[in-house]
């Protein structure tokens, strides 16, 4: 990927490994898994899922309709923003209309285990396959792509989806309207993920 990002306040561009160094996260295109045989077991249980008819329809529409953005590891012109008050925004640098694809949730899926919560980790989001006791995996974000600087909010423009192909997850954001160049890209994190945590700054 040879696009480059603007990031702010010094309102220079970056490609992706100079964005590494300016912003110090680790950036992963693709989501990842720690170990293969997690990668083998979770596309297995995927696909008993779908035998089983528990992967829905939108989910698998979905799939086979952002299949080439997602293996493209698309994202649209964007800039990341530095926030006083909450670190880092990640906004639109070009219109988006309703429905548009705006980027896949890239990390490492791995076990929901203590390494959530010691110390805190603020970038696990859900991975719909339970591991061998029940709990969902997560996709760890602490290495991600430019998605894991989308801030929560309230009144978000942005919808989490999770798009299934080839037996696999990959959660990624649609745009709920009409998204103008400038604007602040967000969704609500869901109540469970303030329960440990001070409330967060309305945006």
């Amino acid at each position: 990927m040879n696009k480059t990002f603007q990031c702010f306040p010094d309102g220079k561009f970056y490609t992706l490994q100079e964005l590494e160094k300016q912003l110090n996260f680790q950036c992963l295109l693709q989501i990842d898994f720690e170990t293969s045989a997690d990668r083998e077991e979770i596309r297995e249980k995927g696909f008993e899922k779908l035998k089983k008819n528990q992967v829905s329809e939108e989910s698998l529409a979905l799939g086979s309709r952002f299949i080439k953005e997602i293996e493209a590891a698309y994202i649209p012109h964007v800039s990341v923003r530095s926030l006083n008050e909450i670190g880092y925004g990640l906004f639109a640098e070009e219109c988006l209309d309703t429905g548009c694809y705006v980027g896949q949730y890239t990390g490492i899926v791995r076990k929901n285990d203590r390494r959530y919560f010691e110390p805190l980790n603020n970038y696990c989001y859900e991975y719909p396959v339970p591991d061998d006791i029940g709990r969902s995996y997560v996709i760890d974000a602490t290495k991600g792509n430019l998605t894991r600087f989308i801030n929560h909010s309230y009144h978000p423009n942005l919808k989490p989806v999770h798009l299934f192909y080839d037996g696999f997850y990959h959660l990624c954001f649609l745009a709920l309207h009409r998204i103008e160049k400038g604007t602040q890209l967000c969704y609500d994190y869901g109540q469970n993920y303030w329960h440990i945590r001070p409330q967060p700054v309305n945006l």
